[in-house]
């Protein structure tokens, strides 16, 4: 330790004795973020992180006051280049969205830096320290960074994700400085001559919304917001290593009483955690913002330090233990209250904002056991995921207990004044459908001009109808569930649906007729109420019962349960609704938005949100949910065999996909290798018996191909032949494809006479004799191709 840092953590130490405040001391100095007075001059210094280059041509360091006798960083002002090339080629792809190059060099005159790892060290091996007054300059850098990150949560930044505006670096740092065997984190806030406000992380723990990989690069100015790159650390690709688990802890049960009075909600919750790892200190959980903490107490009744800022700053739920942890089982005990979780609607109608985090949560989908108590106004009704176990009156408050002994990703609750309506299939399955029978204060206003009511309840059995249905089609293709019931409810918002185990969120406007909803200009959106149920009944295999292990895995929900829709469109709804929806789908891919951009173009289903951005717009959505359902349709039409059932190696393959990862996060491999144990023969375009053919094209790709048919009828006595060619272009070389070639009989009904097999930019003639005359031929009859078709 240089006699200069000495000096310092002396001081430090004498602040931290003397440190009237009940937080953690540690973390109180990291939150202050002062200068030390610590400097050093540099020339040519390079700093290599995993996949950066910080190259310092002259300039001067300022350090951070040193915390339990560590630098957790330090402030550059001078002359550098920051310089990086995305290990995977999808991230360059990215990247050159915002650099046009698949790389990127980007000058700098500042740089705020926090660190665990060993960047102090290298720094004084190149200069050599000295002490001075602490440079306001640099000071006033460091606090509008941290500034950048304490007030996003409350700032418009729509493309940015909210766990890196929202995160609280301060307890970041000091989870690694009570725990340095797991230390390695790096932050760089680069100011930048074209791009000012860059952010580059590595932590080896994972990045917050982007575990398991450690390595991002993020913009958060306007012109520029997103997350330009998110990768692994290249160890991970060198050694082909699987999928890391950077957890600390796993949780494993909660036991959770609520009280809610009005839109105050008040709760005491008992935890027991797995703790994965020997040596944490620090251990951070999702709570929202307004559900202040009173008390958190360990299993043998010892108060645990935690750390909660104001709403609008740094709000993360931090806890701190007194002494390292050692794996194995442990528990904790919450006590918290607050308003803002919950809304009041009016009229018995209320929200719950909270949806994912009105208890101490991880991440979504870390599966845990719920046994919940809610204690609210007799005069409204609650339903909540698990199964009902016990309803009674005590005074002026009902009193209901629900359980959950399967463990599941995410527990949630609705309550309102609202109408029950049951029924159950012949295998003893539940449907539950729960409508308000008053009229919520935002369509109060426009009542009064329309014909007919806000009657919700008079269509609350077709929802539970749908599910039914949903639910029996979905059985067959996917296999059972497992829960024993869902529920149908209805919600405030209007315009989209979600999904939580047992427990369906349902829009408004699905409950209300189709004279209503043409008076509110809804008529155009008339096929998304056929088919919002069906899809968020879906989410109970995918999301529930098969969850995602990463953002790149998302698109199997969302598209998997989009492709489930189309399945309840064709059987309820025939042909033309089914191929209404993959004309909707193949529109939402291949039309531009207001930026001028495709969503297919601009990258791969695994980037999930991420491919959201300034440059982009909000395309995620019109991404991930055509994009991965045309995949599933994809694969279960190259499947489809009329000798053999028609569906049947399409469900044999989804079942087994369900049975091997039940209850499971899988990842995108983990699908294909279903995949490739299901192929058929002539699946196998790269005759390598998988399909990585496929998942690079359409999975980890965004080509679109395009294709033309050219064909005569010709009849030969009573029989038609038809003779044809079918060209495939715009696409590289490498490109290959199955592409099903149709007849339309004169009864209108479509007929697969087999397929053509396409590579590169090619075309295959060929002729078949028909034993009728077809009013025509045609390409990808059923949408079997996510493609261009000419004269469609």
């Amino acid at each position: 330790m240089s006699p200069m840092r000495a000096a310092a953590f002396c001081l430090t130490l004498l602040f931290l004795l003397s440190s009237p405040d009940d937080k953690d001391v540690n973390y109180l100095q990291l939150k202050a973020a002062k200068l030390s007075g610590e400097a050093a001059s540099v020339t040519n210094l390079s700093l290599h992180r995993d996949g950066a280059n910080f190259d310092f041509s002259k300039g001067d360091f300022f350090f951070l006051e040193p915390v339990l006798g560590k630098v957790p960083g330090a402030v550059f002002i001078g002359d550098g280049q920051f310089r990086m090339v995305p290990t995977i080629d999808i991230e360059k792809k990215n990247l050159s969205i915002f650099t046009n190059e698949p790389s990127i060099g980007e000058p700098f005159t500042e740089l705020v830096l926090h660190f665990t790892d060993n960047t102090y060290d290298e720094i004084l091996k190149a200069a050599a320290a000295r002490k001075e007054a602490p440079n306001s300059k640099a000071q006033s850098s460091l606090e509008s960074r941290l500034d950048l990150l304490r007030k996003g949560r409350v700032t418009a930044r729509p493309y940015a994700n909210s766990s890196l505006l929202n995160s609280n670096l301060a307890a970041r740092l000091l989870s690694d400085l009570y725990d340095p065997a797991h230390a390695g984190f790096f932050n760089a806030f680069i100011k930048g001559k074209k791009f000012s406000q860059l952010m580059f992380r590595v932590d080896p723990r994972g990045v917050p919304s982007f575990e398991p990989e450690e390595v991002i690069l993020a913009s958060f100015d306007d012109s520029t917001m997103g997350v330009w790159n998110a990768f692994h650390l290249k160890d991970h690709y060198r050694n082909e290593v699987a999928d890391e688990d950077h957890r600390l802890f796993d949780v494993q049960n909660q036991q959770i009483e609520v009280t809610i009075k009005g839109t105050e909600l008040s709760a005491k919750v008992r935890t027991t955690i797995q703790v994965l790892v020997d040596g944490p200190r620090v251990l951070s959980f999702n709570l929202f913002p307004t559900l202040r903490v009173t008390k958190v107490a360990d299993e043998d009744g010892r108060e645990v330090k935690f750390i909660q800022e104001p709403k609008d700053e740094d709000p993360d739920l931090t806890l701190i233990y007194a002494q390292p942890l050692k794996k194995g089982t442990a528990r904790l005990d919450f006590e918290y209250a607050g308003p803002g979780a919950i809304e009041n609607d009016g009229s018995g109608n209320y929200t719950l904002a909270a949806r994912d985090n009105w208890y101490p949560a991880t991440t979504f989908g870390d599966r845990a056991t719920y046994d919940m108590t809610f204690k609210l106004a007799k005069d409204l009704t609650m339903v909540a995921s698990g199964q009902p176990k016990e309803t009674r009156e005590e005074g002026n408050l009902q009193i209901t207990r629900w359980t959950s002994e399967i463990p599941i990703a995410v527990a949630g609750f609705n309550f309102g004044r609202f109408k029950k309506s049951v029924s159950k299939s012949p295998s003893g399955y539940e449907f539950e459908s729960y409508a308000n029978t008053g009229v919520p204060d935002m369509l109060k206003p426009v009542e009064q001009y329309l014909t007919g009511t806000f009657s919700t309840t008079s269509l609350m059995d077709k929802a539970r109808s749908e599910a039914e249905v949903a639910t029996g089609i979905y059985n067959t293709y996917y296999g059972p569930l497992p829960y024993g019931r869902i529920a149908m409810t209805q919600q405030t918002a209007p315009n989209f649906g979600q999904a939580w185990p047992m427990l369906v969120y349902m829009p408004i406007t699905s409950f209300f007729d189709a004279t209503i909803r043409y008076q509110l200009g809804m008529q155009t959106a008339s096929d998304f109420f056929k088919i919002v149920g069906p899809h968020e009944v879906a989410h109970q295999w995918w999301g529930h019962i098969i969850g995602w292990k990463s953002y790149r895995d998302q698109w199997m929900s969302e598209g998997f349960a989009d492709f489930s829709a189309s399945l309840f469109a064709h059987l309820i709804y025939k042909d033309e609704k089914f191929l209404d929806f993959w004309k909707d789908q193949r529109d939402d891919l291949l039309q531009k938005n207001r930026f001028g951009v495709r969503p297919v173009d601009v990258g791969s289903v695994t980037m999930g949100y991420r491919i959201d951005s300034a440059k982009t717009g909000n395309i995620g959505r019109n991404m991930l949910y055509p994009k991965g359902a045309f995949i599933l349709h994809m694969l279960r039409m190259m499947m489809f065999d009329s000798r053999a059932g028609g569906d049947a190696p399409f469900i044999e393959m989804m079942h087994d996909f369900v049975k091997t990862h039940f209850n499971q996060n899988v990842s995108t491999e983990d699908f294909q290798k279903i995949v490739d144990k299901h192929m058929t023969p002539d699946m196998d375009l790269g005759k390598d018996h998988t399909m990585n053919w496929f998942f690079d094209q359409f999975v980890y790709g965004s080509e679109v191909p395009r294709y033309k048919l050219d064909y005569t009828l010709e009849p030969q006595g009573d029989k038609t032949v038809l003779k044809f060619r079918v060209t495939q272009s715009e696409v590289p070389d490498s490109f290959k494809m199955l592409i099903p070639i149709y007849v339309e009989t004169q009864d209108r009904k479509f007929s697969r006479l087999g397929s053509a097999k396409l590579f590169g930019k090619s075309s295959q003639d060929g002729a078949i004799t028909l034993g009728f005359k077809p009013r025509r031929a045609l390409l990808c009859a059923y949408d079997d191709v996510l493609a261009i078709i000419d004269g469609r």
